[in-house]
């Protein structure tokens, strides 16, 4: 009886971890190092597009996957000009804070390392997470 008490337990708090997916700080960190060094596509996929957005794509008679291939073109340009700068060497990701009640959206630092010439620098910029039915989403 006790072991299954015990497995029970155990099964009741796997679920609960389950449930709560992903944060905040897990999906800027994955955004970031898939931006980086990974995959651009995975980055695009943690990016949160507007449903007023969504809605001029297929206005546009473009598919979610074409948008998805021309987001993942951008961030390309993005993670080439930031190598021409220097790289980046390291993205920290700093404190979350929530901007509502509801913890349905969230402000996180990031600090983004990069070395030109030599010398290390350090950049911080803000970005704004949104918790969407697929998890949280950066939003730009």
């Amino acid at each position: 009886m006790k072991k299954l008490i015990q497995t029970l337990t155990l099964v009741f708090f796997a679920a609960i971890l389950t449930a709560c997916g992903d944060g905040p700080e897990k999906t800027a960190k994955t955004f970031f190092s898939e931006m980086i060094d990974g995959d651009v596509n995975k980055a695009a996929e943690l990016v949160y597009l507007p449903p007023e957005t969504m809605k001029r794509i297929s206005q546009k008679d473009m598919s979610e996957e074409a948008a998805k291939s021309k987001l993942s073109m951008m961030i390309i340009a993005a993670r080439d000009k930031m190598k021409k700068e220097g790289g980046v060497l390291k993205a920290e990701i700093g404190e979350v804070s929530y901007t509502n009640a509801d913890k349905t959206e969230a402000k996180i630092a990031v600090i983004l390392k990069t070395q030109k010439d030599g010398q290390e620098s350090a950049r911080k910029q803000d970005f704004v997470l949104i918790k969407t039915d697929k998890g949280w989403k950066i939003k730009l």
